[in-house]
């Protein structure tokens, strides 16, 4: 994989990662159009996940661009914690270590 195909994947995972994010942040008690316009930047950010992943498949087989989506699945609780406050168990600390696990397998 070429830095450049490493950047796509990684934008991509950042971009989709916080457009979740604003979603949340959509959905909680607010001002209207503040909430509209995180709304907004949520669907911008995850459209521009979406053709990021588009240019990486270009060259990159997608068995290699799927373990960075599961990225996902740890930067968005952890990200939830630290802006949200929300409670992760003790057992997401778990199915985070299988999915690093899984992750680091399929790359090696």
């Amino acid at each position: 994989m070429s830095p450049t195909e490493l950047g796509l994947c990684l934008s991509s995972l950042a971009c989709s990662s916080v457009s979740q994010l604003f979603m949340k942040r959509a959905a909680l008690p607010g001002k209207p159009l503040g909430r509209l316009a995180c709304l907004g930047a949520a669907g911008g950010l995850q459209l521009l996940s979406i053709g990021l992943v588009v240019i990486a498949l270009r060259t990159l087989a997608i068995s290699q661009l799927v373990p960075f989506a599961a990225g996902a699945y740890l930067l968005v609780p952890i990200g939830s914690r630290k802006l949200f406050g929300e409670h992760l168990h003790p057992r997401f600390w778990v199915g985070a270590l299988l999915i690093v696990s899984g992750i680091l397998c399929t790359q090696i």
